[in-house]
């Protein structure tokens, strides 16, 4: 079975920035893709949050290089429409970015589970799909 996996900045952004303590269980995210055993996606609102963040870290054409790369390689893009943005502010979400996130990938009608180091903002959300850390969809159900 291929789990489609929506993921969030801070998976994109461990990777980039080689986070010491996160690095390993998100790479092996994108290590997954290669043995054909996940499919990766995103939002383009991710994609510019983490070249924003990571150019402020790291250099500048280091960072655009890497998410080049992962996103010609690794990750497949799922744009909100109009309608998910007015979604999200309707929403009880207290983080609006974590509400677009979550309505662009349940809008997608593909999307197995959220991969995200923020789970408590994603609890109630657990009837459409789950939200889980690299390390948890990991042990659930790949080791």
């Amino acid at each position: 079975m291929v789990y489609n996996i929506f993921i969030d900045a801070d998976i994109i952004l461990d990777v980039l920035l080689k986070r010491e303590e996160f690095y390993r269980e998100s790479y092996e995210m994108f290590l997954l893709c290669e043995g054909e055993k996940i499919k990766l996606y995103t939002s383009s609102s991710i994609i510019l949050n983490v070249q924003y963040i990571g150019e402020k870290i790291s250099d500048k054409k280091s960072c655009a290089t890497t998410i080049k790369y992962l996103v010609e390689y690794f990750i497949d893009i799922i744009n909100p429409s109009r309608k998910i943005i007015l979604e999200a502010y309707s929403s009880n979400f207290t983080d609006v970015e974590d509400a677009v996130q979550y309505y662009t990938a349940k809008d997608s009608g593909i999307i197995d589970f959220l991969i995200t180091r923020n789970t408590k903002d994603y609890k109630h959300i657990l009837k459409s799909f789950p939200a889980l850390t690299p390390g948890q969809f990991l042990k659930q159900h790949i080791r």
